[in-house]
Parts: C-alpha cells; sequence; structure tokens
C-alpha cells in the first residue's frame, strides 16, 4: 500500500465494514474522529488519537495537538493525554527528553497532563513515532440536518499553516537560500496557529453552524472530501477564496510541494447557513476566517479557479511525508 493514511476504499473495505459488522456494538467510527463512550454519572466521554510520522522535532507537540483538535472539533473538552513513544535503536536519552518536553509544552497550552503511556526502543522504525491520545468530555453538540446542501462552507486561519511550521524548522537552512530570514522566522512562529479550540468554542456558539471538521493530513482538499461524504453533499468551492499566507506560497513553491495537500492542523472547515455572520465573529476575536465556497445537491466536488474548473481527486498523501527527501544530502531544488 503507498505511503501516508490509507485510501478511502481500504479504510472502507477493511476496516470500516469489519467495524460495523459487529453488531453486538454500535460505533461512532466513520461518522467522527472521536470514540464514545459514557462514564458512570452518564456524562460522554470522548477520545481521540494522533500517530505524528513526520520528521520534526515538535512531532510531540503536534500530535498533541492534532488529538485534542479531534476532541474541540466535536464539542468537548480535552481532560488528559497518553502517550505512545516508538524510539530507533540509536537514540539518545537526550532526545527522549526533548520529545517529552514538546509534548509537555502541548499539554500545558491545553490546561491538561500527560497521565500515562508507554516509551519503547525497537528496530521495527526508522525514526521516533509518537502517538498521542487525548481523552475529554463532551460539552456541546450541534444541530443535524437532513440535507446539508446549500449552506456557505467556511475556512478558519489559512491552509498549510501547520505543514508551513515544520517546513520552516526543518528547512531552514535550504530555504535560506533564496528566501529572506525573516519569513522563515515568521513561519516558524506558525506552530501558534495549530489549535482549533478557539475556532470550534466560537463555532459552537453560533446557531447557523451544523458541521464542522477540522484540517489535518491530507489538507485542505483532503478535509473537503471528507466533509463531502460525511455530510453527503456536493461542492462548489473557488480556489482563490482558499486562504493562504505568502509565507506557505514561497516555502512551497521553494520546495515544489502543494500547500492544499500538506497537514493544516489549527484550521477548520465549517458548514453554515451564515457564512458572513460566522465570518464576522470570527473577525471579532481576531480570527482570519473566509468563505470559500457553498454546498450542493449532487455528488460533484468542484474546484474553481476563473474560468477552470476541476474535479476534487480522492485524498492523496500528505505532502508534508515527502520532507524525508527534502531534507537529505541529494535533494536539488530545480
Amino acid at each position: 500500500m503507498r505511503i501516508g493514511k490509507v485510501t478511502e476504499s481500504v479504510l472502507n473495505r477493511s476496516v470500516l465494514k469489519l467495524i460495523k459488522s459487529d453488531s453486538n456494538k454500535k460505533s461512532a467510527a466513520g461518522r467522527s474522529d472521536c470514540a464514545y463512550s459514557l462514564d458512570e454519572k452518564g456524562s460522554t466521554i470522548m477520545t481521540a488519537v494522533s500517530t505524528f510520522t513526520a520528521i520534526s522535532e515538535a512531532a510531540a507537540y503536534y500530535a498533541v495537538h492534532n488529538a485534542a483538535n479531534n476532541i474541540f472539533c466535536d464539542g468537548g473538552k480535552p481532560l488528559m493525554a497518553v502517550l505512545n513513544v516508538m524510539l530507533p535503536v540509536d537514540t539518545e536519552e537526550a532526545e527522549l527528553k526533548a520529545i517529552m518536553r514538546s509534548a509537555i509544552a502541548a499539554t500545558n497550552e491545553l490546561g491538561i497532563a500527560v497521565e500515562g503511556g508507554h516509551t519503547e526502543v525497537t528496530d521495527a522504525v526508522s525514526r521516533p513515532m509518537i502517538t498521542a491520545v487525548v481523552s475529554g468530555e463532551k460539552i456541546g453538540q450541534f444541530s443535524e440536518k437532513k440535507s446539508y446542501a446549500g449552506l456557505d462552507i467556511v475556512m478558519t486561519k489559512w491552509a498549510a499553516v501547520e505543514g508551513t511550521a515544520i517546513l520552516a524548522s526543518e528547512c531552514s537552512e535550504k530555504l535560506s537560500e533564496r528566501l529572506p530570514d525573516y519569513m522563515i522566522r515568521e513561519a516558524q512562529d506558525f506552530k501558534k496557529f495549530v489549535s482549533v479550540r478557539r475556532d470550534a468554542e466560537i463555532a459552537l456558539a453560533n446557531s447557523g453552524v451544523t458541521f464542522k471538521h477540522d484540517i489535518s493530513s491530507g489538507g485542505v482538499f483532503a478535509a473537503l472530501w471528507d466533509v463531502a461524504a460525511r455530510a453527503h453533499c456536493g461542492l462548489e468551492v473557488d480556489l482563490k477564496k482558499i486562504p493562504i499566507r505568502q509565507e506557505s506560497i514561497e516555502i512551497t513553491n521553494h520546495l515544489g510541494l502543494n500547500p492544499y495537500q500538506m497537514i493544516s492542523g489549527g484550521s477548520l472547515l465549517i458548514l453554515t447557513d451564515d457564512g458572513e455572520g460566522l465570518v464576522r465573529a470570527y473577525e471579532e476575536t481576531g480570527i482570519n476566517a473566509a468563505i470559500i465556497g457553498v454546498t450542493t445537491d449532487s455528488n460533484d466536488k468542484k474546484i474553481i479557479n476563473d474560468d477552470e474548473v476541476r474535479y476534487l481527486d480522492k485524498p492523496q498523501p500528505d505532502e508534508i511525508l515527502k520532507l524525508a527527501g527534502i531534507t537529505s544530502a541529494d535533494f536539488m531544488v530545480q
């Protein structure tokens, strides 16, 4: 199979179908990025998992925030984190300490703690692999619709914001060949945008919002595909209305990567019947947001760029996974 998240057809055929065939249990798999259970008080407990495999000194930081983002996106509040850290045989203890400091920095920002986990050195991995499991409680619920057609699609923050932060940190020397140092430093600081906590809180408080999805692995194009699949609707999206920072454009162009297929933790896609009102609510709190398109009652997923219309492909492997090749000694920018 290809590198990256398994394809939608493989996921449906070999994972979700088997889960759904277990008639003894009702599962949220395929309908949500979180698992659900009830505690002894009847409260809904949520659990989300994120495994970060891209090269990054802050891999544990991003893994924790990405898992927490799933909790926020489903109307929950994170309560605790558990880590699984798999290390290659040549790992130094100082690297493990750095991984833990990175994870703790994220949990401190979220107001939670690392409550446990598993750490192992193994020849099964060639670089550290960090998995974060974040548990939380349900605090809000969105109203569901029989049809999601005819709604505005609002996007918060910018495309590739998380990927840009990673590239600016891991490829700073290569980027400095063509880009000014101030731009690289600014892009490295995008790390501060990777949580959707406030984005989700504003969406939850807006009565017109009926659906939201965080933009994670695969970027905005993959997230749009997921929205259409889960909401059972079509899409018409204006490519030029998808917000993106100039730093992301310059960095991805220099490295030959597609920012619209790059991990964008910190951004949300939201379906609402009042896109303009929701954008104003975000702008009032200093969060960038834009209406990028509308949902339709067809199965077509259209990306419009002036007079050109293309149809959205199934999610592709995240562009950030090419980072190993970019940072290798034999990589040359054309």
